[in-house]
Order: C-alpha cells, then sequence, then structure tokens
C-alpha cells in the first residue's frame, strides 16, 4: 500500500485549475497534505476549522486593514490550516509585505491567483480527488488485512509480517521485547541498531508501570518514532513501531500499524499457547510438589533446564486464589488461558517460571535468574501485576488472594515451601500478609492435628461463650475478638461493633461471668486469642463441629 491517496499542497497547484496561481510565500510547507477544502473570509470563522484544510479567501472579510489581515492569517496558522489560496483583485489587488513575512516565518504556502476562478470548481475537483484518493487507501487497507491473515499462518510469521509491514509504509520498522533483541527492517547497520536499541530500552523500559498504549516521541526536529503496543489478555507481549524522517502520521498509517499489531497479536499467543502444550514434563511436576510427593533434586534440574552441578538459584513459592463475581456470564473466559499470559509476565519479571492452574487457583514456582536482593519488594511487584492481570480478564471485581512461602534454596524442599505458601494462603485475612514469615503463632497452629487437639482446645476455652451465643443469640464470641483486636480498648471496640459503649460493657460483663474475671489475665488471654483464632480458621474450611457438651 503506498501513500498516494495524501493529496499535498504541491499537487494542488498542479493541476489545470491552478494554472495561473503562484506561490508567493511559505514555499518550504508545500508538503503538506490537504484534508478537505474551505472558503473562509474572517478570522472569526476560522472557529470551525480542524487542521489540514486549505482555505480559499478574496480578502472581503479584511481588506486593506493590517490588523485584521493579521489576525486572520495567524489564526489560520494557529488552526493548523495547510495554505492558503488569495484571488487578487478589488479588496486586495496584491499581497501586502507583513503578510508574506508572516507566512515565511511559519512556512505557511501562500498562493495567489492572478486571474479570477471559480471558487466553487476548485473545491468540487479537490474534494473528488480526495475522496477518490481516500477511497482506494480504504480498499488497499481491506486488500493488506487479508493479506495478513494469509502471512500470518505460515512459518516465520513475525518476520514475514514485518517485512510486509515495510513494503506498505515504505519507512523503516522496528519490532521490540525487552527479553530479547529487536527485530529491524530493512536490516540497520550495527551501530545504527545499537543507538536505536538503546533509545528504545530507555523508552520502554525504565517506567514502574508498562506502556499500554500507542504513542510517539520525537528523536530530532524532523525525525520521531510511532509505536503500538502489542497486548494480549490485558498483558503487554512486545512493541511494533516506525520511525518516520520528514513526514508526519496520519490515520491511514495509524491504521496499517493497528492492523499489523493485532495480526502479531495472534501470532505470538498462538506461539505461547503451544509452548504451554509441550510443557508436559513440567506439570507433572508440578503435580508431584502440590501433592507433596517426594521428588529427587537432579530431577527437578533436568525438568527445569539447570546445570545438574553447582549451586541451585533461589527460588519462591507462591499461590493465587481467585473468586469470580457471582454474576459473571457461564462462559466467561477460562481461568487456563492466562496460564500462558502469566507465564509471559514473569519471565519479564526476571523469573524461570513455573505455572499449574488447578480450578480457581494457580501454582507458582519462581526460580531467580539473577539474585534478588530484595525479595519482599520483588514479590510485591509480582502480585500487583498477577493481580492487575487477572482483574483485566476475569473482572474488575474479581477477589484475589496470595500465599507465599519463604525463599527457596534446595529445589527438592519446594513441597515444603508450597505447603508454606498454602498456609499463608489459608491465614491471610487473619495476618493481613500474604507471607509466610509474618504469620507468627498461625504457623504453629497449622501443624496441630484438627482433632482433637484444636477442637478441645477451642472447646476448653470458648465453650461457654459459644453455647451462650447459641442459646440466646448473642454475639459473646466476636465482641470479645474485637476487644482483643483493639488492644483492650473500650472506645474503639464500641465504634467497630457498631455499639454505644453502655452495651458494650453490659457484653463485658457476660463474658466475665461466663469466663471467670481472671479472663484479661496474660496467659488466659493469650490462650483465647489463639483459640478465637483457630476457630475462625477451622470456620473458614468447614471443618467446625458443634462443641460438645459436658
Amino acid at each position: 500500500m503506498s501513500n498516494d491517496w495524501r493529496l499535498t499542497v504541491a499537487e494542488s497547484i498542479r493541476r489545470p485549475l491552478f494554472k495561473h496561481a503562484e506561490v508567493v510565500a511559505g514555499s518550504r510547507g508545500l508538503a503538506r497534505p490537504i484534508r478537505w477544502v474551505h472558503v473562509i473570509e474572517s478570522a472569526d470563522s476560522c472557529q470551525y476549522l480542524n487542521g489540514g484544510e486549505l482555505i480559499l479567501a478574496t480578502g472581503l472579510g479584511f481588506g486593506g486593514e493590517r490588523e485584521k489581515r493579521l489576525a486572520y492569517l495567524s489564526e489560520l496558522i494557529r488552526r493548523k490550516a495547510v495554505g492558503l489560496c488569495m484571488e487578487l483583485g478589488d479588496y486586495i489587488p496584491q499581497i501586502p509585505q507583513d503578510m508574506l513575512e508572516l507566512a515565511n516565518h511559519h512556512e505557511f504556502p501562500l498562493i495567489v491567483f492572478h486571474q479570477p476562478v471559480r471558487f466553487v470548481d476548485i473545491t468540487q475537483d479537490l474534494h473528488e480527488h480526495l475522496v477518490n484518493r481516500q477511497m482506494q487507501a480504504l480498499r488497499d487497507l481491506e486488500t493488506y488485512s487479508r493479506s495478513l491473515q494469509q502471512i500470518s499462518l505460515q512459518t516465520q510469521g513475525i518476520p514475514r509480517v514485518l517485512q510486509h509491514f515495510q513494503t506498505a509504509v515504505q519507512t523503516q520498522v522496528f519490532f521490540y521485547t525487552p527479553e530479547s533483541t529487536p527485530l529491524y527492517v530493512p536490516p540497520l547497520p550495527q551501530s545504527v541498531q545499537s543507538e536505536l536499541t538503546e533509545l528504545l530500552r530507555t523508552h520502554f523500559g525504565q517506567r514502574e508501570e508498562p506502556i499500554t498504549t500507542a504513542g510517539s516521541f520525537a528523536l530530532t526536529d524532523t525525525k520521531q518514532i510511532i509505536y503500538h503496543p502489542v497486548m494480549a489478555m490485558g498483558h503487554l507481549l512486545a512493541y511494533v513501531g516506525l520511525v518516520l524522517f520528514e513526514r508526519q502520521s496520519d490515520e491511514y498509517l495509524l491504521l496499517t500499524l493497528d492492523s499489523t499489531v493485532s495480526t502479531l497479536a495472534q501470532i505470538m499467543m498462538r506461539k505461547m499457547f503451544v509452548e504451554e502444550q509441550a510443557l508436559a514434563s513440567e506439570n507433572r511436576l508440578f503435580d508431584d510438589l502440590i501433592a507433596n510427593r517426594p521428588v529427587p533434586e537432579e530431577w527437578m534440574r533436568s525438568v527445569m533446564g539447570l546445570p545438574m552441578t553447582g549451586k541451585p538459584p533461589s527460588y519462591h513459592t507462591l499461590l493465587l486464589s481467585f473468586q469470580r463475581s457471582p454474576g459473571d456470564h457461564p462462559d466467561a473466559q477460562p481461568p487456563h488461558d492466562l496460564t500462558a499470559v502469566f507465564r509471559s509476565a514473569l519471565t519479564r519479571l526476571g523469573f524461570r517460571p513455573f505455572v499449574r492452574c488447578t480450578g480457581q487457583r494457580f501454582t507458582f514456582l519462581l526460580v531467580e535468574k539473577q539474585s534478588v536482593t530484595d525479595s519482599r519488594r520483588f514479590l510485591e511487584k509480582v502480585m500487583k501485576e498477577l493481580t492487575r492481570i487477572t482483574k483485566q480478564m476475569l473482572g474488575a471485581d474479581t477477589h484475589i488472594w496470595f500465599g507465599i512461602g519463604r525463599t527457596g534454596k534446595k529445589l527438592a524442599d519446594a513441597g515444603k515451601h508450597l505447603a508454606e505458601a498454602e498456609q499463608a494462603l489459608a491465614f491471610q485475612n487473619e495476618a493481613q500478609s500474604p507471607f509466610f514469615a509474618d504469620l507468627g503463632l498461625f504457623r504453629l497452629l497449622f501443624h496441630i492435628p484438627h482433632e482433637p487437639v484444636l477442637q478441645s482446645f477451642i472447646h476448653d476455652y470458648l465453650e461457654p461463650l459459644l453455647v451462650h451465643d447459641r442459646e440466646h443469640g448473642s454475639q459473646l464470641v466476636h465482641t470479645l475478638r474485637v476487644y482483643l483486636d483493639t488492644n483492650l480498648s473500650k472506645q474503639e471496640a464500641a465504634e467497630k461493633l457498631y455499639i454505644h459503649r453502655q452495651t458494650l460493657y453490659h457484653r463485658l460483663d457476660k463474658i466475665a461471668q461466663c469466663l471467670g474475671e481472671d479472663y484479661m489475665l496474660p496467659h488466659r488471654r493469650l490462650c483465647l486469642e489463639i483459640a478465637l483464632r483457630a476457630l475462625d480458621w477451622l470456620k473458614s474450611t468447614e471443618q467446625v463441629t458443634a462443641p460438645s457438651h459436658q
């Protein structure tokens, strides 16, 4: 597809109706493309311009008044018209010097007709020419899109698409991904390629959040880069762009870029899913780890493609559990499709990721490619990115929870660290942290057998309150929990319970009657807090049973 759909000012004045026209100023702006043609005689009417218009005028609105004519010309320039065609006559017999100087200063073409012309003939001729070219451009775009689909089914899809794109736009194009060497079509000299790669890395890489919208940035006064992100399922895969030299972007150029990006996204997604299908060994490994079956260190290294000798890299275990909105459509995007996207995002963040989806849960084993000094901060960044992708694909109201085990050193211990992540996930609401290292006493509860130790422990310390709540419909257990959580602050506890302080005093008296006046002694208080949390955890796992009566 060529760019001959654009009608420039220079091309317009070569048409028959301009045979008696002369460019008297602003000749350096003749390459500007025309979008439409208007007849405007006063500065006040310029407010209706959108930019790109070629203006026809006789001087009727400003005549020989200096202030009016300069205001008129300045407003045309400010509104980004592409040129002014003046018919010399009674209103303006010749173009004043001040208008010539202003037009030259802004490289704004100023054209005069030395003989009378019919403006209606000029507008009809140029409009017809513009419409014909634009229709041809649309047909070219449709042909280009169809050819892209055929190319996308061939081997070497990405290079072939880039070559086809470059042929269509006739300028330098690139395909940039942070984790691999950029592709340039046509190839660039090594020194130029290195310089451009560094510019792209600086623009796209040194940001807290990736750029996910199309944009541009200038290299010099005459050279700029136009780019478009390749997105799939809310995840950034790459950037495709082009370098424009002494040329402005336009809607047809951007439409061509958009079609190319859509095709590349399809190719890259197919490639990702094919790679997922080839990961059968990794999936078997993960199944063993999730089931907490012993896995030999040598086999894990072999599956992960790590050296069989030497110190293995550090790794992290992470669980992501999600719950969709109850109103979700039954045909909502299957979560398994997120596996390939997660893998790509985690690779970009610097890990060798292993991902497994089971039901509404993702299990991750993240092997560090390079040693991470502040692993907690890095993992917080990982959770933020996984949350963003999940909510974008499954809905903004999707609930997400994480559990993270301690940093692993021996790969054979991965099952143990996955169990830690499981525990952190189970107690996240209580510990207010997804990290196993922050669990405190909850690390002990997880390893206590549910029967009969936890049940009997809860019975021994909370049975009187549980019986009272069941028989009287009261909320003494919840009141005690809030009172302890607020560090015995009656005012704060009453506020969190949405009750008056007098009501709280009455409930605390009832609690003292049920548990004894010494229930706030340090050792009793500690046991009550453990019992309350054990009770909440058993309820959350639907393992609590009715307290026995003795």
